[in-house]
């Protein structure tokens, strides 16, 4: 059913998109912690919400509720989720406080897993080196990159899925130029507003909105606005000059998300959004929010 979704995070809908790529943040708030981004969000291209009824307009939706994260977690984070195939292999950078079994898995690659390895975790860190069969590298070498999942699983058999992209000379993460995680002045709460998405011509598109936080010692995990790797579709209207819902006389403002409170020191957010753009062949991308300290763009919001 969701076979057209399977193009991976690059792909780009038949609109302008702006995007903008950006650097590494100066700011005290807003500097960067020493890893790469984050990737897509659990569960990319899963769970998405159902098409449109016909003729009906999207509801006002209401802003994303408080929430704090940083709490301690029990499964591994990723160090990074941009990961580089080289011919048929790939390493998975982890944070960890124990040794465990990772197994990588992709939609449209075959129903078991492409590649899996047992990895040590030694001194809060683990790498997962792993190889891919040569029919399924060369596969992705021509797709250039693919939204895959790794799932860590525990001694005791819990287990942990996590979304990363994996790509025959990895990927450059990009950023919507409008909308953002708005870091807080002095230690105060973030909060994440979406993009005024403008798309032409109109369509009704589905929003999930998320948060990657970092700390070194668990690595990246996930808020959603519904919990810890959970989070909901938002449905609104784009269109030439942004989504009809915040246009007008009494228009509701652009959807927010906050605030969003660390638990502790040592905590760095930025804002993900996943989209679906309801037209007649439905398409699906996610984007990086660029984080903003005032108004001057940055990567993310850091709390030292």
């Amino acid at each position: 059913m969701w076979r057209w979704l399977l193009r991976g995070p690059w792909l780009r809908p038949s609109v302008v998109l702006a995007l903008v790529l950006m650097g590494a943040a100066g700011a005290a708030d807003a500097a960067p912690p020493p890893v790469a981004l984050p990737g897509p969000p659990p569960g990319a291209l899963s769970g998405i919400a159902l098409p449109p009824p016909p003729g009906v307009d999207p509801l006002a939706q209401p802003d994303g509720p408080p929430v704090t994260v940083g709490r301690s977690t029990s499964g591994p984070g990723l160090l990074s989720g941009d990961i580089a195939l080289h011919g048929t292999r790939f390493t998975l950078s982890l944070a960890c406080a124990t040794s465990g079994n990772a197994r990588v898995t992709a939609r449209g690659y075959g129903a078991g897993p492409l590649a899996s390895a047992r990895y040590v975790c030694r001194h809060g860190r683990a790498t997962v080196p792993m190889s891919l069969p040569g029919g399924v590298a060369r596969r992705i070498a021509r797709a250039r990159s693919v939204i895959a999942a790794v799932t860590f699983i525990s001694p005791a058999g819990s287990a942990e899925r996590q979304s990363i992209v994996l790509g025959a000379d990895g990927q450059l993460s990009a950023f919507w130029s409008d909308g953002g995680l708005l870091c807080g002045q002095s230690g105060s709460p973030a909060s994440l507003v979406a993009p005024n998405f403008t798309v032409s011509p109109p369509t009704t598109i589905d929003v999930r909105p998320w948060v990657a936080w970092y700390t070194d010692g668990g690595g990246w995990h996930w808020q959603g606005t519904v919990g810890p790797n959970a989070s909901r579709w938002y449905r609104f209207t784009a269109t030439p000059a942004g989504v009809a819902e915040w246009r007008g006389p009494g228009a509701a403002s652009p959807w927010t998300w906050g605030p969003i409170r660390p638990s502790e020191t040592g905590v760095s957010m930025i804002g993900v959004f996943e989209v679906v753009y309801w037209y007649s062949r439905p398409v699906y991308t996610w984007r990086l929010t660029a984080s903003r300290l005032g108004q001057s763009p940055t990567t993310y919001c850091t709390y030292p």
